[in-house]
């Protein structure tokens, strides 16, 4: 769990309560996750100085947060100030999220020139040149527009989905539905007069395109962008 770290909480401007917890924990548990409280607090007591040891009064607790629960004072000050992290865990933190950023760029936006997703490589070298920061403290999913902007400058990207037309034969047609169902979602679908073909309307993520004229093609199909 790493070593404790401390959590602090400025009231009114003049008064602060600090708590030890473990940051693997608590910041699972500011990143949305459900993580006991109790499992957070490293030690079951509230300080008004964590680092000389120095406790907070029953009196005070009572007076600022209506309770001396250090459990309920560890959730209000994970909720409403601020933990304070080492370097290195800050390093690491920042590292993970710049990982999650990365790959929800590499799987939702593809090259506009070919439909197809740019490396990962490509796509950290982009952030690099860009001179991006990650922030630690703001949640990875937060960050990815502005990453995005940051980047486009130099990496062209095209992101959100598309409606493809599907044409392909009667006989591949459980199959590809399937298929189709598991890329995107399936819009519309109608057996020709002849009885021969089937054409399906499916709404997929820009970077599922390719696969799916890859999917169609096999089939002797047909694939048509539509709006």
């Amino acid at each position: 769990m790493g070593e404790p770290v401390i959590a602090r909480i400025d009231v009114g401007g003049k008064h602060h309560f600090e708590v030890f917890v473990y940051p693997e924990k608590a910041y699972a548990y500011l990143e949305g996750n459900k993580v006991s409280v109790e499992d957070i607090l490293a030690i079951e007591k509230v300080f008004r100085d964590a680092r000389k040891g120095i406790e907070a009064s029953s009196k005070d607790l009572l007076q600022i947060f209506g309770t001396d629960d250090p459990y309920e004072i560890c959730r209000r000050i994970l909720d409403e100030g601020k933990v304070q992290l080492t370097t290195e865990y800050l390093r690491k933190l920042q590292e993970r999220k710049k990982r999650w950023i990365i790959n929800f760029i590499h799987q939702n936006f593809v090259d506009p020139k070919t439909n197809i997703p740019h490396p990962i490589p490509r796509i950290e070298r982009a952030m690099k040149e860009a001179k991006v920061r990650i922030d630690p403290y703001k949640k990875a999913e937060e960050q990815v527009s502005q990453v995005v902007e940051a980047i486009r400058k130099i990496l062209p990207l095209k992101g959100g989905s598309l409606k493809l037309k599907v044409d392909i034969p009667i006989e591949a047609w459980g199959k590809i539905r399937a298929r189709l169902s598991g890329l995107g979602r399936i819009l519309r679908e109608e057996v020709s007069k002849d009885g021969k073909r089937v054409i399906i309307n499916v709404e997929v993520p820009v970077r599922a395109q390719g696969s799916v004229y890859e999917l169609i093609g096999k089939v002797g199909g047909s694939v048509e962008e539509i709006s």
